[in-house]
């Protein structure tokens, strides 16, 4: 796959906000270590549950429930690997879905999604996150310390 075949959900500009107007914030977490990845990553699944009245059970397998664990990890995961710490997952309850947005202080870092590569471990998440959501895309954030959000929407089904 060449960089011009990347799905067309890549975003194209660096001001490419989610609309947050109907959403309903389900959960916020800080974190600045990858051993707190599945913690992390536990606690947006519980946080998901509570907020559609599932018990975590009825929600673990589910397609939502795999991809918001994936898309989570790897949006942390590039935010500890390029970003300036602590990053910040905040979890939103969509009118048909969720969004993740990850967020660190690496304001003049741009994610750039990599074209897969074989043997070569990682690089892929952006291509992931892509795969696996609706939209993503990302902005900074300069009310105060500037901050690089990253984020995807994922639809329930």
């Amino acid at each position: 796959m060449r960089t011009d075949q990347l799905p067309e959900r890549t975003p194209p500009t660096t001001d490419h906000r989610p609309d947050v107007r109907v959403a309903r914030p389900a959960g916020r977490w800080e974190f600045t270590d990858a051993d707190e990845l599945p913690a992390l990553r536990r606690a947006v699944l519980e946080a998901a549950a509570r907020s559609v009245e599932l018990n975590t059970d009825r929600l673990s397998g589910s397609t939502i429930h795999h991809n918001l664990a994936l898309v989570t990890t790897e949006l942390a995961t590039n935010a500890l690997k390029y970003g300036v710490e602590p990053g910040v997952v905040r979890l939103h309850r969509l009118l048909s879905g969720w969004m993740v947005d990850v967020a660190d202080g690496r304001a003049d870092q741009a994610p750039r999604p990599q074209l897969p590569k074989p043997g070569r471990a990682g690089g892929n998440g952006l291509l992931i996150v892509s795969m696996l959501s609706v939209r993503w895309g990302w902005y900074v954030d300069t009310n105060s310390t500037p901050r690089k959000h990253v984020w995807a929407e994922l639809a329930d089904s």
